[in-house]
């Protein structure tokens, strides 16, 4: 069918080497199967990465890994494929997080008893409200829900606004706006936060998809890097795939290579992997008309830090910080002030000094602030101006954090921007999004399960169940176990 000469067949192709393809692809070598990891970048991790600057290692978007509770889904995949004996999970201080703005500073415990506790320690007004919460995000996978917003749930529990504010303080990991927010994604993301507490990588996120890298070449299975697949081979007739194409990222001139599968695994952005699907595939142009009525989700600015010392020593004892704006006195405050100048956006500080991380030289350390940004704030630029503003929200941003951490400023080592330009160049997520599609309580439900291909499998932040490190996890591990059902 195909006028390339296929150089190799495969069991399974990947397409992305971030964590869900890693994850997948490991499983699927350790039992036989013959895998290939295509990757367009020049190291694998996508999100999961690090990079070493000045002696500090920079988390790129791994903050904590929530769970590890018994029923935790990871468990049973990290024990399969060893990672427990590989890598060291340091725990985390027991508050989930510090909620701080200029009417309240609460520090909220990784426990719903402790979580319960405290805030009606601060609200007793809302204890009825509280224990329903907790209550409701624990069991949330019912009809009650499924067209609700996080924003419209809270809302008919708790009257305080600041009360709802700290309840959703680290609402950046899953969307912009409480009202737009599935009540179910949220409540299914945070729920999991009060089990088992929460937990760091010793060393990074990079030790987790290094480790998993080394095991799928171990178990005789190929990464490739620097290569970038340019079509998804399908028989139009049958409605199954076929294998790959691809060639050199850098060298779009470089001739193409024919891989054969049996399966194919797509860990890239989906509305980046159905342009490559063939357009005589009907199924194809189906999933390629879906991905058209998706709105994609947001991105993110990051100010990575290294300090000269560690920020206990500033008297400052979080691990995660969520600091918002003065002006921001409601749920329906937060999209608005996502779209505000920076120097009055909401933000999330991560100290990986708290603990002992293995990210910075013995008495220094290094943080990351992380706030919602879009994509449209960074394009058309001239590269002069791309850089001033870069300068601008840095200075911007280190005097947020001054005032946070006084005399922080004097203490800092080494800083760097990402901005969502960034995180689109890197990681060919459209517009720099770090969710995925975003998850209303419609588009949740639009999401495609399955394929309309196959032996065509999604495994990535843009598909089911979407972003967040237990979910990729979880999904990639089920689509796996799912092609090793077919038969050989």
């Amino acid at each position: 069918m195909y006028d390339k000469t296929i150089t190799m067949s495969y069991d399974v192709v990947i397409i992305g080497s971030g964590l869900g393809g890693l994850v997948a692809g490991a499983k699927l070598a350790k039992e036989g199967r013959k895998v290939l990891i295509i990757e367009q970048h020049t190291s694998i991790g996508g999100y999961a990465t690090c990079f070493t600057q000045n002696n500090f290692t920079i988390d790129v978007g791994f903050h904590s890994v929530d769970g590890l509770y018994l029923d935790d889904p990871k468990i049973k995949v990290f024990e399969d494929l060893d990672v427990y004996f590989n890598l060291e999970f340091v725990t985390l201080p027991l508050e989930l997080y510090r909620y701080v703005n200029n009417r309240i500073d609460i520090s909220i415990p990784n426990t719903k008893e402790g979580a319960i506790e405290v805030l009606t320690e601060h609200f007793p007004k809302e204890k009825h409200g509280i224990i329903e919460f907790f209550r409701t995000i624990e069991n949330i996978f019912s009809s009650e829900w499924k067209n609700k917003t996080a924003g419209e749930m809270l809302d008919s529990m708790i009257k305080d606004n600041d009360l709802k504010l700290a309840l959703v303080g680290i609402i950046q990991y899953y969307g912009d706006d409480p009202y737009y927010l599935s009540a179910l994604s949220f409540s299914a993301a945070l729920a999991r936060n009060f089990k088992g507490g929460n937990h760091y990588i010793k060393g990074g996120s990079v030790k987790l998809t290094d480790y998993l890298a080394n095991y799928i070449r171990e178990h005789e299975g190929k990464i490739l890097l620097g290569q970038e697949v340019t079509k998804i081979l399908i028989d139009p007739e049958k409605e199954i795939v076929e294998g790959v194409e691809y060639r050199s990222t850098n060298d779009i001139n470089e001739e193409q290579t024919t891989a054969s599968a049996k399966s194919v695994i797509v860990n890239a952005p989906l509305p980046v992997a159905a342009k490559l699907l063939s357009s005589e595939s009907k199924n194809a142009v189906q999933l390629q008309e879906m991905m058209k009525h998706l709105k994609i989700g947001h991105s993110a600015l990051n100010i990575y830090f290294g300090f000269e010392t560690t920020l206990d020593n500033l008297n400052h004892k979080s691990y995660l910080t969520v600091v918002n704006h003065k002006s921001v006195y409601s749920l329906k405050d937060i999209f608005e002030n996502n779209n505000m100048r920076y120097s009055q956006k909401n933000f999330i500080f991560v100290d990986y000094g708290q603990t002992d991380t293995g990210m910075a030289p013995f008495g220094k350390s290094t943080g990351v602030i992380s706030t919602v940004d879009y994509l449209h704030n960074w394009d058309n630029l001239s590269d002069e101006e791309y850089s001033a503003k870069k300068k601008e929200i840095e200075k911007i941003f280190i005097e947020k954090l001054d005032l946070l951490i006084p005399g922080v400023w004097d203490h800092i080592e080494y800083i760097s921007v990402a901005t969502p330009k960034t995180l689109e160049r890197y990681t060919k997520n459209p517009k720099g999004s770090v969710i995925g599609f975003t998850r209303n309580p419609l588009q949740v439900r639009m999401y495609p399960l399955t394929s309309p291909i196959k032996n065509l499998h999604f495994t990535s932040a843009w598909s089911v169940p979407g972003g967040g490190f237990t979910s990729i996890i979880d999904a990639s591990w089920r689509v796996a176990v799912s092609v090793l059902k077919r038969r050989r």
